[in-house]
């Protein structure tokens, strides 16, 4: 593996290793900007953003998503709603005063709020983009996001309230 790729996957061969720290920053800061402009829809109903702001979102990302035909990366930063950074309001993520301010303040001192506030309160389940797992829609077959986030954080060594 050359740990200097940062291409996708079918560029390189199967594997590579992506060093995301000060892409991260970049690209909190670019979905900020995107919101900023008005150019990111997502549902009312559902907090799902819509397909054309998945691409948006990827289109701007600092060396696209991980994969080429699956927005990982797209999807993720769209989360930025459970920070408390954007909101929905007729049908377009705003920044609320919390983004505004995260715009003013360098990126390596906003990007673990939105993280932490994720851990417990998003607003959509990011297995629900993936229609390949089944019974979603059915109780108690998922354990739900909430434990599921928490898992992440213990695995990580970070406590989760």
């Amino acid at each position: 593996m050359n740990a200097s790729h940062t291409g996708s996957l079918d560029a390189i061969g199967e594997h590579r290793i992506r060093l995301t720290e000060s892409e991260a920053q970049l690209n909190l800061r670019t979905v900020l900007e995107l919101c900023a402009g008005g150019e990111l829809r997502c549902s009312e109903k559902t907090h799902r953003p819509s397909a054309a702001t998945v691409h948006t979102v990827g289109s701007h990302l600092a060396h696209g998503d991980f994969y080429r035909d699956e927005p990982i990366a797209s999807f993720a930063w769209l989360l930025l709603q459970a920070g408390g950074l954007v909101k929905i309001e007729g049908g377009r993520l705003q920044l609320t005063a919390k983004g505004r301010t995260a715009l003013r303040t360098p990126a390596a001192e906003v990007i673990s709020q939105p993280w932490q506030r994720w851990l417990t309160h998003a607003p959509i389940d990011e297995f629900s983009r993936i229609e390949e797992i089944k019974g979603q829609r059915a109780q108690y077959v998922l354990t739900s996001a909430k434990t599921r986030r928490q898992m992440v954080a213990a695995a990580r060594g970070q406590p989760t309230s």
